[in-house]
């Protein structure tokens, strides 16, 4: 199955940076969530009920206490211990082991600048990745341009998302989905998004 097809019903993803809003997440009407934060322990307990609730659980792997965000066998216990369906990270050499460990790799990008949006551009071309999560998320050029130069990759607007109307607007400008923290916004459908 293609990253798009898990991500794509629902534009709102719950990006989740404490675990107290968990329970908030699962009972929300997003389809996936982004853990951003949390322990080893906590991960793996949260993406255990994250799937028995039939949601889609992906690790943010640099943003974890306990997991180096340099090896390949961090991204091995995901795949293996954690039971998410995915990761996220700016590191190209772990996108590659998400491949191999069967996991969707989406490559996390800070798009800052032209040399960055240039870099950014190049890396996806390179790796392939199964999803990009650009940053920030309320700057619809960007979007647009990823939009344009990746047509089938899946695109993740995220950071400083905040109200209904900057979620419409990266929207309209070409992203897949909204990874928001703003638990606020969770529960916002496609429809009332593209009015």
């Amino acid at each position: 199955m293609r990253l798009l097809h898990k991500i794509g019903g629902h534009p709102i993803i719950a990006a989740v940076r404490r675990m107290e809003d968990l329970n908030y997440a699962l009972d929300s009407e997003v389809d996936n969530l982004f853990f951003m934060g949390g322990t080893v322990k906590e991960i793996v307990d949260s993406v255990r009920l994250t799937k028995e609730v039939g949601k889609g659980a992906f690790v943010h792997i640099d943003l974890i206490r306990g997991l180096s965000n340099t090896d390949r066998e961090s991204v091995e216990w995901v795949a293996e211990y954690a039971g998410a369906d995915g990761i996220v990270t700016p590191k190209a050499h772990l996108i590659k082991e998400a491949k191999r460990c069967g996991l969707y790799g989406i490559l996390h990008l800070f798009v800052i600048d032209s040399g960055a949006l240039e870099n950014g551009l190049k890396l996806c071309h390179q790796l392939e990745p199964d999803g990009v999560e650009l940053m920030p998320g309320v700057i619809d050029k960007i979007i647009r341009t990823f939009a344009s130069e990746l047509e089938t990759t899946p695109l993740v607007a995220s950071g400083l998302i905040r109200t209904e109307a900057e979620a419409s607007a990266a929207l309209a400008a070409g992203a897949t989905s909204l990874s928001v923290s703003d638990k606020a916004l969770w529960n916002l459908s496609f429809a009332q998004l593209s009015d």
